[in-house]
């Protein structure tokens, strides 16, 4: 479990909202945590993997495709965004509305829901705050996102200031992915939020 300063990502985000929805777009923290998730992946292979359980091998997959977990009527449904390392964060937002109003609607293609490499699911909408998020077979690591809490705490000079805090509780499957390599995973998307600017940078860029 990382504690996340989200303050960054609120601000910008608040300061996108009004233009993305003029342009009927709903922009919500989750496409921020994809691509975050996206990005680190690439920094960190190993967890972007599937272990085959007839050979014993490990197989790296060179698309970064993230499962979004969707409570539905008849269960939890998990879509996938196809290729989130490429796609900006408004094309990612529009995915994650399209996706999201299929599965609820009982409509979603299988298409969209095979591929998937890595899953996040978020519980803060409900009001959770810390959870056990539970491994997509065959992927091998899941981000559970708690709700957004306002709390104090020390700036560099050792100021008390308000930030918006959220809980990034990641599961893996340890056949593949050791601790200290999770925890490496842990602070590469914690660094993408904490600098979430760089989020809207063009591939080309990074």
């Amino acid at each position: 479990i990382d504690e996340c300063d989200i303050t960054e990502v609120v601000k910008l985000r608040s300061a996108l909202r009004d233009p993305c929805a003029a342009r009927g777009l709903k922009l919500t923290y989750l496409s921020f945590f994809i691509k975050a998730s996206a990005l680190a992946l690439k920094e960190v292979p190993i967890v972007n993997s599937s272990l085959d359980e007839t050979t014993q091998e490990i197989v790296f997959h060179d698309h970064y495709n993230i499962g979004i977990a969707v409570a539905t009527r008849g269960g939890l449904v998990v879509p996938v965004v196809h290729d989130a390392d490429k796609k900006d964060i408004y094309a990612i937002a529009a995915e994650v509305e399209r996706l999201g109003n299929d599965a609820k609607a009982g409509r979603v293609k299988l298409d969209d829901l095979r591929g998937g490499t890595f899953t996040v699911t978020s519980i803060g909408n409900i009001g959770g705050l810390i959870s056990t998020p539970i491994i997509n077979h065959p992927e091998v690591a899941i981000l559970g996102i708690g709700r957004v809490v306002k709390r104090p705490v020390y700036d560099k000079d050792e100021n008390i200031r308000p930030a918006d805090i959220a809980y990034l509780s990641f599961s893996f499957d340890h056949r593949v992915v050791d601790g200290a390599v999770g925890a490496v995973f842990g602070s590469a998307v914690v660094k993408h939020l904490q600098n979430p600017a760089t989020l809207l940078l063009p591939e080309s860029l990074k």
